[in-house]
């Protein structure tokens, strides 16, 4: 396997993976709808690569390298979620 190969091999891991979370994310409903939205979008674009897996477009493999670039810089912003106890009664008024 070349190591172009071996690099295109794992971006789709990795952007599979990153479709994976960000599919879970769109359908939790706990987390705010814009956040979802967004997850969503990406999952819906990741779906419309898939079928074009391997042809070796350089439209579409650069396509879904943007792609992986935006739902890593994306995920990060769950953090920015404000986390609350497991037991709502520890909270102090």
């Amino acid at each position: 396997m070349s190591s172009n190969q071996a690099k295109n091999e794992v971006e789709v891991m990795v952007l599979s993976d990153l479709a994976a979370i960000c599919k879970k994310i769109a359908e939790n409903s706990t987390v705010p709808e814009k956040l979802r939205e967004q997850a969503s979008a990406f999952a819906r674009e990741y779906d419309s690569l898939v079928p074009h897996r391997g042809k070796g477009n350089a439209s579409v493999h650069y396509q879904a390298e943007n792609l992986l670039i935006r739902m890593a810089r994306f995920l990060p912003r769950i953090l920015d979620l404000q986390p609350w106890p497991a037991d709502s009664s520890k909270l102090e008024p």
